[in-house]
């Protein structure tokens, strides 16, 4: 495959941009890294017309795959003035991702996204994980027929046992509240939506969730699957204080997720390796997917 790896979020390594290039080139891949670091900023890597110019780019580039080098920040200064090109690559990335993603499903496209490892990352994948990116891809570009390796089994935090099907889509929770309002916000209902997070504590994750429910952005979805959702428990205080009660137990993550979304009687499912740490499961977006419930288990099947 011709890959072609672009930065249009926040800065990174370039050391550790080399050794996810080594591995794709390993596996014998055309890799195009020429373009991608942008110059100075903040916490840019590079300024906005730079980084939307060099994605443009890529986008309408002949290769197979554009893999996005970082996370972090920046893609939603940009996404709502690119143009979808009529022959796009495959996408493949994860976190400030989500706002590409949103932004290709609002031009029909989400097909065309993969929610796995960035270029930064995938060396540090299990080699499961590795395998499963590389199958998926692999199957959205044509070269693959067979399906990918199978997603592990989840449990159920509510719904009755059925089966729940729809388009796939996944990504990151303050990303996606972050393009409320915004010409780049997709449509979710009916869809099997993915979430993950890092860094959140749970009040945040409250206020994110919050958001998204009020604006209607997560109306009619068809069920939540919830990811990794890394460093969003909050921590136990030793004791109480004048000012601070003990709890007991802390609040998690997760407890705010059912919380906020059980009400909407979603059935909601967890334990998908997919997000902010290792191993992240590569997804086909925009595909038909089906999350089969059976009582306290579940199945996502998601080939693509």
């Amino acid at each position: 495959m011709k890959i072609r790896v672009t930065g249009p979020s926040s800065p990174f390594s370039p050391e550790v941009l080399q050794r996810g290039v080594d591995l794709l080139r390993a596996r014998g891949h055309d890799v195009d890294d020429t373009d991608v670091l942008r110059g100075t900023h903040a916490f840019l890597n590079g300024d906005d017309p730079t980084r939307r110019h060099a994605l443009q780019d890529a986008l309408r580039s002949d290769a197979d795959v554009v893999w996005l080098a970082r996370g972090g920040y920046g893609l939603t200064r940009i996404v709502d003035e690119l143009v979808t090109p009529a022959r796009l690559p495959v996408v493949v990335g994860f976190s400030d991702s989500t706002a590409l993603f949103a932004r290709l499903a609002c031009t029909s496209a989400l097909d065309r996204c993969v929610h796995g490892p960035l270029a930064t990352t995938i060396a540090n994948e299990p080699v499961e994980s590795i395998e499963r990116a590389f199958a998926v891809i692999a199957r959205r570009v044509g070269s693959l027929s067979t399906s990918p390796p199978p997603l592990p089994p989840l449990r159920v935090l509510t719904g009755r046992t059925g089966i729940v099907e729809g388009p796939l889509w996944a990504g990151n929770l303050v990303v996606l509240a972050a393009l409320c309002g915004t010409p780049s916000l997709p449509s979710l209902a009916g869809h099997i939506v993915v979430i993950e997070e890092v860094g959140e504590r749970p009040y945040r994750l409250d206020r994110v969730l919050t958001q998204l429910l009020r604006s209607g952005a997560l109306r009619d979805v068809a069920a939540v699957v919830v990811g990794h959702l890394t460093g969003c428990d909050e921590p136990a205080p030793a004791a109480a204080t004048p000012t601070r009660s003990a709890r007991d137990p802390a609040p998690r993550g997760l407890d705010v997720v059912i919380e906020r979304l059980a009400p909407s009687g979603v059935p909601i499912v967890a334990g998908l390796p997919c997000g902010h740490e290792a191993p992240n499961l590569a997804l086909p977006l925009g595909g038909r997917a089906r999350l089969v419930i059976d009582g306290a288990a579940a199945t996502l099947v998601a080939d693509g």
